[in-house]
């Protein structure tokens, strides 16, 4: 097994660990030695304990202590997920399967990705780094989909899409086949996309 820390006590954190739970329940052998939290929040003090995990301390007292461990990176925000990638370099960052999703064997991915409960991912796709494909949400084939990208539940990227980094999908959007949706745009929630998307767009 790998020794395996969450950053982020949060929501998301709890799903990361549930996540890594349900993949050593599916293999043979367990995958993932789950020893804790790192979180920046001074609400948490070290040896707290959080629904069954311990409170490890801060990112870098963390990372300095558990230097060969393995670190999944549990926060919703993609600006606060790439700092904190920035701030732990030398680690090994896992993706994450839910053992639910179907996921194409042809499917690309990168390190720190999250594919949650019951995703979809088609054959061809390309999904970038720290990129998080939420629960029950598709990705069609031959779509590319970018680096530290959110897609909330139930969101459905039809096939050919391109998904620049940084795109924000709130819960149950959908796009068009064929369509470019610039960096950083936000797409909220229960919009549908008909065209391209311009960088930095809100819809």
């Amino acid at each position: 097994m790998r020794d395996l820390f969450i950053v982020g006590a949060g929501g998301f954190g709890r799903e990361a660990i549930w996540t890594a739970e349900r993949i050593n329940a599916a293999e043979n052998e367990p995958k993932w030695n789950i020893i804790g939290y790192a979180d920046d929040d001074p609400k948490w003090k070290k040896g707290d304990n959080y629904e069954g995990y311990p409170i490890l301390g801060t990112v870098e007292d963390v990372s300095r202590d558990y230097p060969g461990a393995s670190v999944f990176i549990a926060i919703g925000s993609n600006v606060k997920r790439a700092d904190i990638y920035k701030r732990l370099r030398g680690h090994d960052f896992p993706a994450l399967i839910d053992p639910s999703a179907q996921v194409s064997p042809t499917t690309e991915f990168k390190h720190g990705t999250y594919i949650a409960t019951e995703a979809v991912v088609q054959v061809g796709a390309e999904i970038g780094k720290f990129t998080l494909v939420g629960a029950r949400s598709f990705v069609g084939h031959d779509s590319v989909v970018g680096d530290f990208v959110n897609t909330g539940t139930g969101t459905a990227i039809a096939a050919g899409v391109k998904v620049g980094n940084g795109v924000s999908f709130f819960a149950n959007c959908s796009t068009m086949p064929g369509i470019t949706i610039g960096e950083d745009a936000w797409i909220t929630c229960g919009t549908g996309v008909k065209d391209d998307v311009p960088a930095g767009a809100r819809l």
